[in-house]
């Protein structure tokens, strides 16, 4: 296991592809929830000046106090999709460059070899999620020394269990993005449907099924983007551009939330080991 750890997190350190999409992903992220919102809160459109109670809370909501609302705002959406992409390239190419039976031949078992890659994309999330909340941290404070805010930061233990939920959702859409690759052993078809079920299939199918009764609600509590947005409104909605423009409490606690994503992030990466070790390679 440690070998083949060793040699997917050699491969995943030199793929520039990799590498260039979290830097796209903390760039937008960073540029879409602080500094377009901080324009639009200080220069509003015109129109919008009776709109004072709002654009003072939008610009609020980028101080340091409310790092960790930001940073988890788009874990399951628009951070999430690069995270599910970095999750079908590390996997998908290898199908591609017809890389797959060399790994299988110089490589200890298939089992081993699934475990090693999961646990360097455990990795890669890990470096996803913080590089995230040190680029939201020093925007904050950027924007709260120019306001002349005095910065008040989040305890320590708010951050971790932050940075721990903002992993948990990233590394699901990696493995998620993972299995696709797998199963499909191709990056483009993998990409699309996991774009199409993030974005829409199970915001789409549940938005209109909900309407039917409260039976489909609770159904609803058990699939994962949806636990992903519980586990985000849990630490509370931030205010900006792309917060979640939903009322109320999320209908599920963090634990439910962390408990199913957990359980679907079990059973995707026991579906990737089952096919890798059953099928072949051809």
């Amino acid at each position: 296991m440690l070998a083949a750890v060793r040699a997917e997190w050699f491969k995943l350190v030199r793929r520039r592809a990799l590498w260039v999409t979290i830097g796209l992903m903390v760039a937008l992220a960073v540029g879409i929830e602080y500094f377009l919102v901080y324009i639009v809160a200080t220069h509003p459109p015109a129109g919008a000046a009776r709109a004072g109670a709002q654009l003072s809370a939008l610009r609020t909501g980028l101080y340091p106090d409310s790092v960790i609302k930001k940073s988890l705002a788009n874990a399951s959406g628009l951070v999430g999709i690069f995270a599910l992409i970095v999750g079908v390239l590390a996997q998908g190419s290898e199908y591609s460059w017809a890389t797959v039976k060399t790994t299988l031949v110089q490589l200890p078992g298939r089992i081993s070899i699934v475990g090693g890659q999961l646990a360097s994309l455990a990795a890669l999330a890990l470096i996803m999620t913080l590089s995230l909340f040190i680029a939201d941290a020093m925007a904050s404070y950027v924007i709260a020394t120019i306001d002349g805010n005095s910065a008040a930061w989040p305890s320590v233990i708010d951050l971790l269990k932050g940075i721990g939920a903002a992993w948990l959702i990233l590394y699901f859409l990696t493995v998620l993005g993972f299995g696709l690759a797998t199963a499909f052993r191709q990056s483009a078809m993998a990409i699309g449907l996991g774009l199409a079920y993030v974005l829409v299939i199970e915001n789409l199918v549940f938005g209109l099924l909900v309407n039917l009764g409260d039976t489909f609600k609770q159904i609803q509590e058990w699939f994962p983007i949806a636990n992903a947005g519980y586990l985000q409104d849990s630490f509370g909605r931030a205010s900006g551009a792309v917060a979640a423009a939903v009322a109320g409490p999320p209908p599920v606690d963090a634990a439910h939330a962390v408990i199913v994503l957990a359980l679907w992030l079990v059973g995707v990466a026991a579906v990737s080991a089952t096919l890798v070790r059953t099928r072949d390679v051809t």
